[in-house]
């Protein structure tokens, strides 16, 4: 990719607020048809101070709690009728699944470090909605989420920086 993309990141009072953006943005999309979507992410930070983060175009995290979740259902049935330990290799099996599909999977949407690191800068209770876009899609997109509540952080990426976010 030799062109220029636009970065955008959009932050919201609330934590499912970037998600319903998501969505309302992808409609918009649907709409028009010129504006041709990448990959969205949508990084939430509880009130807790837990940091939650999916992404449209990185399958990673939901093959791993499958991959975790059969690992882990598998074990407790086998132990629960070898004996009482069930309700200690499920969970023992998910997480070594789960942990195991994650190194093994490749990252294919933005970088999980860099998503985290949004999330660290975040306001408890809040989220952000991140996506690239072409230069001349951004004042439509920036619109859209002015509109729906946000607040918007642009940066332009220089080709090679889309090049690496974007790598299959």
């Amino acid at each position: 990719m030799s062109e220029h993309m636009q970065l955008i990141v959009c932050t919201f009072d609330a934590v499912d607020k970037g998600d319903d953006v998501r969505a309302a943005l992808q409609a918009l999309a649907d709409r028009l048809e010129t504006i041709k979507l990448g990959n969205i992410a949508v990084v939430q930070k509880t009130p807790e101070g837990e940091i939650r983060f999916h992404e449209t175009g990185d399958h990673r995290h939901v093959l791993s709690e499958i991959t975790g979740a059969v690992a882990g259902g598998v074990a407790w049935f086998v132990y629960a009728f070898a004996g009482s330990l069930g309700y200690l290799a499920g969970p023992a099996a998910y997480k070594e699944a789960y942990d195991t599909a994650e190194r093994l999977v490749r990252d294919t949407g933005f970088p999980d470090a860099a998503l985290e690191q949004i999330g660290e800068h975040l306001s408890a209770g809040s989220s952000a909605l991140i996506t690239l876009v072409h230069p001349d899609e951004a004042p439509i997109v920036t619109a859209e989420l002015q509109r729906l509540g946000g607040t918007i952080l642009e940066h332009p990426v220089p080709p090679e920086v889309v090049a690496e976010l974007t790598k299959d």
